[in-house]
């Protein structure tokens, strides 16, 4: 912040601001409701200048509020309206705009789980989204997923943890963490990844041949073949197919030269 930006957040200004923008807020929101989507840019620009008045012109926020999405905004927004939303001096319904305006700049910036976890017919909560980060350790980062009401601080946690279960070491490990869907904070890591990993092929069609009856199918259709005189090779399995089918059953996670499959 500049030199006569406040240091601290300011919360009356936050619930002043608040009241003016209150109705066009909430329609936009309504709108966003009705059609089962996300906010719109303005609506989301509207939410950021008010929670910007809160924390000041120079930032983050106040700079969305005026200019809208620009490319690398994520990082610093995300600490800024984190800060905000675990304050509890914030309204819940401003807590609630956080989760709105949250879950929009996500959905443009990171990939994310998306309202998997979540009733299509209430508003969406950052807690149960689960969002795209990387996570350093040594000289190799890998691609995480954490609830979207994480700070930082909860990144750094994250980090010392996964050292202690030396996850630089665990190639089916890492490909676990990779899904979208699997939580790194979670307390039951290790459990729902022994519950899950099925194991370990050179290739997708070496899985597909591991995980599905391919070979019993092949044999019932050369047998299908000979009965009506055709010649070898006349009736094949669609592998594209089967992979989609496998797919249904299991997430193939393709990951430093070798596939690993999990139960969905």
């Amino acid at each position: 912040m500049n030199e006569q930006e406040p240091s601290t957040r300011n919360p009356e200004r936050l619930v002043r601001t608040a009241g003016r923008y209150e109705q066009q807020i909430v329609e936009g929101i309504a709108t966003a409701k009705q059609e089962q989507r996300e906010i719109d840019e303005h609506t989301a620009r509207q939410i950021a200048h008010v929670l910007g008045r809160a924390v000041g012109r120079a930032s983050a926020l106040a700079e969305y509020g005026r200019a809208g999405y620009s490319d690398g905004c994520y990082e610093p927004l995300r600490e800024e309206y984190l800060d905000l939303y675990i304050d509890p001096t914030t309204p819940p319904g401003i807590r609630e705009w956080i989760d709105w305006f949250g879950t929009h700049v996500i959905a443009r910036e990171r990939t994310s789980s998306g309202r998997q976890f979540m009733n299509d017919h209430l508003p969406p909560t950052l807690q149960l989204l689960l969002v795209e980060t990387s996570v350093t350790i040594g000289e190799q980062t890998f691609t995480v997923h954490i609830p979207a009401d994480r700070t930082q601080t909860s990144v750094d946690e994250l980090r010392r943890s996964l050292e202690i279960l030396e996850l630089s070491r665990n190639d089916a490990l890492q490909a676990f963490l990779s899904l979208s869907d699997v939580d790194a904070t979670s307390p039951d890591l290790i459990e729902s990844f022994d519950e899950s990993y099925v194991g370990t092929f050179d290739s997708v069609e070496a899985a597909l041949r591991g995980l599905m009856e391919v070979e019993v199918w092949e044999a019932d259709l050369q047998s299908f073949a000979s009965e009506r005189g055709l010649l070898p090779g006349a009736v094949t399995l669609d592998l594209r197919v089967i992979e989609a089918q496998t797919r249904e059953i299991y997430d193939l996670v393709e990951h430093k030269g070798a596939v690993y499959a999990f139960n969905k």
